[in-house]
This record gives C-alpha cells, sequence and structure tokens, in this order.
C-alpha cells in the first residue's frame, strides 16, 4: 500500500503493480499516472456530471463490470448526486477533481462513462452524442461518414467536434443549450438522421440487429436519453496497449492514417505537445437546437 497526494487529498493506492493489460504489461500505476497527468485537460468535460465506472479488478482479459451507485466505502470528499433512476434514486459519482479520478482508477475503473446532461439539470442534456459503428473494417466509410454528418449539423446552425473513440468508430459531439429535453432530442436526431441514411444507402445503416447491417456504417443515437453514458473525453478503453477516446480535428478525420484506436497512454502526451487542443473552443460553442427541416 502507498500513498499518492493530489492537492489536499491523500489517497491510498492498493496494488500499484497489478497488471491491468496482460499483453502490453500496463499496471495500473501507469494508469494513474495517465490519468494523473490528463487530468486538467479531461476535467472540464466530468465536472458536475454523473458518470458510470466501467471496472475490471482482475485485469481486462477477465469479467468486468458496470457500476453507478458510489460505494459506501468511498470518502466523503468524493462529490456524488442521487439521480431517479428505474423507479428508484442512485448516487451517482461525479468527478470534480483529480483526486477523484485517482481514487476511481485505484477502484480498477479504467474509463469513466458520463452522463449527457448535468446533475443540476438531468431531463436537458448539453451535449448530442452520434456514434459512428463500423460493420466491416473499413475505417474509412467511418470518415466519409463523420464528414457528411458534419456538413449537415453545419447546415442546421450547430458545431460539431470529432473524437476517436479508442475501440472502434467515431464519436462526433455536438455542444447544446439547455433548452430542450431529451424527448425533443430523439425527435431531432431521428429527422436528422433517417434522411441521411436513405440518401446514403451504400453508407450509412440504421438497423438495431448487427447481423443485418452487411458491412455499413451503423449510425447509434441510442445514448441520448435520460441516463445514458459516452466515454470520457481522454478516458482509457478496455482493450491492449491502453487505447484513449481522443478529440481530433476535423482535418485529422480526413487522414488515411487515422484509426480509432490510433492514440493510447503512451503516445497521447507527445501528441498534445504538437498540437494545438482540438476542442479548445467546444463549451463556448454551445447552439440551440431548432426543429429540423
Amino acid at each position: 500500500m502507498s500513498e499518492i497526494r493530489i492537492g489536499r487529498y491523500t489517497i491510498e493506492i492498493s496494488n500499484e503493480d497489478k497488471i491491468l493489460f496482460p499483453k502490453s504489461k500496463i499496471t495500473k500505476l501507469d494508469l494513474i499516472n495517465y490519468y494523473k497527468d490528463i487530468g486538467k485537460l479531461m476535467l472540464p468535460y466530468t465536472k458536475n456530471r454523473a458518470i458510470s465506472m466501467v471496472r475490471y479488478p482482475n485485469g481486462i482479459d477477465k469479467e468486468g463490470f458496470y457500476q453507478k451507485e458510489a460505494g459506501e466505502y468511498f470518502p466523503n470528499w468524493i462529490k456524488t448526486k442521487k439521480l431517479e433512476k428505474a423507479g428508484g434514486y442512485t448516487n451517482y459519482v461525479v468527478i470534480n477533481n483529480t483526486a477523484t479520478l485517482i481514487y476511481l482508477v485505484n477502484q480498477a475503473c479504467i474509463t469513466p462513462h458520463l452522463w449527457l446532461s448535468k446533475i443540476d439539470k438531468p431531463q436537458y442534456p448539453d451535449r448530442i452524442i452520434i456514434d459512428l459503428d463500423p460493420s466491416g473494417k473499413n475505417f474509412s466509410m467511418i470518415q466519409e461518414g463523420a464528414i457528411i454528418l458534419k456538413k449537415r449539423l453545419e447546415q442546421l446552425g450547430l458545431v460539431p467536434f470529432a473524437m476517436t473513440t479508442g475501440s472502434r468508430g467515431i464519436h462526433i459531439i455536438v455542444p447544446i443549450r439547455r433548452n430542450h429535453d431529451f424527448n425533443f432530442i430523439r425527435d431531432f436526431l431521428n429527422n436528422l438522421v433517417r434522411p441521411l441514411a436513405e440518401k446514403h444507402k451504400n453508407l450509412f445503416t440504421l438497423e438495431m440487429r448487427k447481423e443485418k447491417r452487411k458491412k455499413l456504417v451503423f449510425i447509434d443515437t441510442l445514448r441520448n436519453a435520460y441516463g445514458q453514458t459516452g466515454v470520457a473525453p481522454y478516458g482509457v478503453r478496455s482493450k491492449e496497449n491502453a487505447p484513449v477516446a481522443t478529440p481530433i480535428s476535423w482535418k485529422e478525420v480526413q487522414d488515411s492514417s487515422l484509426k480509432p484506436d490510433k492514440y493510447t497512454i503512451k503516445n497521447i502526451f507527445k501528441r498534445l505537445s504538437q498540437i494545438q487542443d482540438p476542442w479548445k473552443e467546444f463549451f463556448e460553442n454551445a447552439k440551440s437546437i431548432k426543429k429540423v427541416r
């Protein structure tokens, strides 16, 4: 057992040499150091937002689990918020400082997943997520689809941002003003994506069942609902080499060398030292949504 001090908080770290990523030999301490260093960049996206934890206490090759409820043993300096869920209430963790992030990593939480709304107005999202998920192995189709969606969203007066998921696809994330509830957003997105899927039949599908998608790009808008979550920007995924969900520029989206798991905890800081933050203007670009015509 060792201790790490973050600001005014001291966190006891257990099993720091525990290998969480067996093939790439990445340990819990490696993960802790990553989140400690990325915290400043990541916190604006997690602040005042309920999270779900994806935990792998025995490493990613063993079964992990989602945890929504803050443990009773969690220290009282960790912010939590009780929110209505499934007819009752769940006491969610809120990551408002790096110390909370590190405490969760010590619990073998590899990936924090964020609500699309903040805890003060949980029914009113301040962002939209469109997940472009490949059915085949042709990532260039994802890139092409992302540009089509970007142009359509911009025609509607919105400002979309892109992120590699660290897994298979690309997330298009749109900051919005908190004027509408999730029901409105769901209708908005249905009216947005249906005509696009109709127009680009050789590229997009809205088919829920994987076996019916052929090799088309699935436009997934299902996360845009109360209590649903999306991977946090700069969150680590539970895959070998510890790939990172990475905010990227639209120019990068069109780069033929781009892959969804291109950036990892081992190369992300080199990238960040060489570029301007592609999401630097994310928060100031929240726009009001109007009905799709």
